[in-house]
């Protein structure tokens, strides 16, 4: 062993999300993409629920109904859409609005991923269920539809399913939630690195940015508790 190799820092990343959110979808694969290139950093990615449409009734919207009513008019929808198409294809992803009909809940996800935090690694289930959504129109509110994904990336689907029929976890889901808001936080996708805040879709040099300014923390024993603590960047990018 060598006692002299350099120690990597270690960073919580908390990621404040929802799976509706095309821009968090483009937002934490830059940041995937991004520690793929930090071999010295390990970090702890911390998974924060934020419900975009809290009061959606459980069979949702149409998606067309959702955009007009989120973004104004057919027209400026259709130029925010192709927007982020164009940038999801830039972070080298395929998303296809014209397959999403149905806008509905996110509860039921963000447990299923609390879920499966617990038992595992669940960034690749993270990146399958919104990969389900934006890229095959998948309803991810659907329970058959969650434990598949969750099968697919290793976990026990009876016991997903089972799991997804209760209310378990509902609870942490909203805490988070509400957490998130009075944080000051009203926009994701929203990354806390070692502390610091980012809002908004960024690439990798601003990514490298603050794990660099975080790193400085390597080595020291730090409490991180339940409540958001940081200092937000100026927002660039939206919901």
């Amino acid at each position: 062993m060598n006692m002299l190799a350099p120690v990597n820092a270690k960073v919580e990343v908390e990621i404040v999300f929802d799976f509706v959110c095309a821009w968090c979808y483009i937002g934490i694969e830059q940041l995937v993409s991004a520690l793929a290139q930090r071999d010295d950093v390990d970090c702890s990615l911390r998974w924060r629920p934020f419900l975009l449409n809290p009061s959606l009734p459980g069979v949702g919207v149409s998606f067309v109904d959702y955009l007009r009513s989120r973004h104004g008019s057919d027209e400026r929808a259709a130029r925010i859409c192709s927007l982020i198409a164009v940038q999801a294809h830039e972070a080298g992803l395929d998303i296809r609005f014209e397959r999403i009909a149905r806008v509905r809940p996110t509860i039921d996800a963000h447990r299923l991923l609390v879920w499966a935090g617990a038992r595992g690694d669940c960034l690749n289930l993270a990146r399958a269920i919104f990969a389900a959504y934006f890229r095959d129109g998948a309803d991810i509110a659907d329970h058959l539809t969650l434990a598949d994904l969750a099968a697919a990336q290793g976990f026990d689907r009876e016991i997903a399913l089972q799991f997804l029929a209760g209310q378990t976890l509902t609870g942490t889901v909203i805490a988070d939630h509400v957490a998130a808001q009075k944080s000051g936080i009203n926009g994701v996708p929203s990354v806390v690195i070692g502390g610091l805040g980012l809002t908004g879709v960024h690439d990798a040099r601003v990514f490298d940015k603050i794990f660099d300014a975080a790193c400085p923390q390597r080595n020291m024993d730090q409490k991180t508790g339940d409540a958001f603590s940081h200092t937000l960047f100026e927002w660039s990018g939206g919901a």
